[in-house]
């Protein structure tokens, strides 16, 4: 029998999510965010050295056994050449650049091995986004775009996948980045740049957009550029919020300004690669591509038939991109799975959490049919916590480290943004059901696994779960198989049989500023600082 090949993926330190993914023969072992295990918020510039541990160990491996470490970061010298040219943004970039090279060897000399050890891989950012897309999309061909604030040498790729083939054919400068200028104005409203970009997308929804704002833009190419010296002479001009600052109408404004100039670029893009490459199907990466309601509008538009989204496309999917492209580059083939569920985290069993609850001298009880108990304690009212299987990766709760509730209850979208999620008042959230059902909801519907697409919700159904629908009356729809969670279905199936609705509201299992919980400790702390009513844990409940 042939030695196994193991292919571990990591992200570079010089990113801000930072995660390890491990392949086994081209299927994949773990993957999981740093954030999970330091609780520290994406883990900022740090290697992932806890989550590659618990690849490691999934797969019951030392480090010494692996074949290839691939980082998603080329090295500093190649990372730095593409930023020379255009010269015109020199002087606004050398500064830049010098920090790059800076930031990119200090994160190699964080590495636990050495960057010059022979399996040491270092590939291309953004090929890398583009792998962990088009190469587990199941698609024979696809359009494929990957954006983000800055990757290296570029901030973005544009082009198309067939079979093992990838032909770019556009890159986005770091001068001419669509996710820098999408931070620098979260930073101008008061929020966290690399961090509250989703705030942005939401507050977008309560404001009118003013494209004439946006006059360094150049829309006459086929695919629009944006002018770095105009952009940065208009980011000068804005007054910045102030975080204790309420939100005024040109706040909201500006939100929706900067929303509307990346779906209209976005759907530019979309068209020049349709009419390039004669195909409608879509693959993206990267940063941008978390952003739900400009994906719902290019899956609507009429350049795109049918779509995947990488669920953890911020640089913590480069990790897994970087193992499946040098799978890609080694074997010739594509890796044998599709990353059609995000469920690759750490799983505790009933011994593991029922001895945790025991320390903690917690009243619980164990039920035969926990999915039943948890349906009736949502048609009951309660907010519970839901922690099951295997944790997800990426930054949406997908049913397995979430908070649940009867989005029909009046009032309940207010409830969990003050009392448990401890978070502004006009946050939205979203929509769980059955895959079957997301046509019954939704208009336009479509195969959401995984709550990054946006749908404009059926009008004579917006009262069935009102409190996951967002003020421009859209749905962050996430639908359900039982192949991909046979107990979170279960679950939405017997709230369904008792309610006759098929749909729960479903946010992330922590608290503001916190990671996703990963291990019953977190669960327990985070419960009990909370508003939350009961805990679902394993076969286990924890009520107050």
């Amino acid at each position: 029998m042939s030695k196994p090949l193991y292919i571990l993926g990591l992200t570079h330190p010089y990113s801000w999510n930072t995660a390890a993914a491990l392949l086994k023969d081209g299927q994949l072992v773990a993957f999981a965010e740093e954030e999970r295990f330091t609780r520290l918020k994406h883990a900022p510039r740090m290697f992932p050295q806890k989550a590659m541990e618990y690849c490691l160990q999934e797969a019951g491996i030392e480090l010494l056994e692996v074949d290839s470490i691939a980082i998603g970061m080329e090295n500093w010298s190649q990372a730095i050449l593409p930023n020379f040219w255009p010269l015109q943004p020199l002087r606004f970039t050398y500064g830049k650049i010098q920090r790059t090279i800076q930031e990119i060897r200090r994160g190699n000399e964080s590495f636990p091995f050495s960057a010059r050890d022979k399996r040491v891989k270092f590939l291309n950012h953004h090929l890398c986004h583009i792998a962990s897309s088009f190469y587990l999309s199941g698609f024979p061909k696809a359009n494929v775009i990957s954006l983000d604030g800055a990757g290296g040498g570029e901030s973005g790729m544009l082009g198309w996948g067939e079979g093992l083939d990838l032909t770019i054919v556009h890159r986005v400068t770091n001068a001419g980045s669509w996710g820098a200028l999408y931070e620098r104005v979260t930073k101008a409203l008061g929020f966290r740049p690399h961090s509250h970009e989703g705030k942005t997308m939401g507050l977008a929804a309560f404001g009118t957009p003013n494209p004439e704002l946006l006059d360094f833009i150049d829309w006459s190419e086929p695919i629009p550029r944006i002018d770095h010296a105009g952009r940065n002479r208009f980011l000068r001009s804005l007054v910045h919020r102030r975080k204790d600052e309420e939100f005024t109408q040109e706040h909201k404004d500006l939100a929706a300004t900067v929303q509307d100039a990346l779906e209209r670029a976005l759907k530019q893009m979309a068209k020049f690669l349709m009419e390039e490459s004669g195909c409608k199907t879509l693959c993206m990466a990267g940063g941008v591509a978390l952003n739900c309601s400009a994906n719902g509008k290019l899956l609507q538009s009429d350049f795109v038939d049918d779509i995947y989204i990488q669920p953890a496309s911020s640089d913590a999917g480069v990790a897994l991109g970087a193992a499946v492209l040098q799978h890609v580059h080694e074997t010739s083939k594509r890796p044998g799975f599709l990353f059609d569920h995000a469920y690759w985290g750490p799983s505790f069993s009933n011994e593991e959490v029922e001895k945790v609850l025991k320390e903690s001298k917690m009243s619980y009880i164990k039920v035969e049919n926990i999915e039943e108990k948890a349906a009736e304690l949502l048609v009951d009212g309660k907010i519970i916590g839901w922690f099951q299987g295997r944790m997800e990766t990426g930054p949406r709760a997908l049913g397995n480290r979430s908070i649940l509730a009867d989005p029909s209850i009046k009032n309940m979208k207010d409830i969990i943004n003050a009392e448990v999620k401890h978070r502004e008042m006009w946050r939205p959230f979203a929509p769980s059901m059955l895959h079957e059902d997301i046509g019954l909801y939704v208009e336009g519907p479509h195969k959401s696994p995984f709550m990054i697409l946006a749908f404009q919700v059926r009008k004579e159904k917006m009262k069935e779960f009102s409190a996951a629908v967002h003020v421009d009356n859209t749905a962050r729809v996430q639908g359900v198989t039982e192949e991909a969670n046979p107990r979170y279905y279960k679950l939405i199936s017997e709230f369904k049989k008792k309610t006759g609705r098929g749909v729960i509201l479903n946010t992330s299992f922590n608290v503001a500023e916190e990671p996703l919980v990963c291990s019953p400790c977190d669960a327990l702390r985070t419960f009990y600082c909370s508003g939350l009513d009961a805990l679902v844990i394993g076969d286990f409940v924890v009520e107050k």
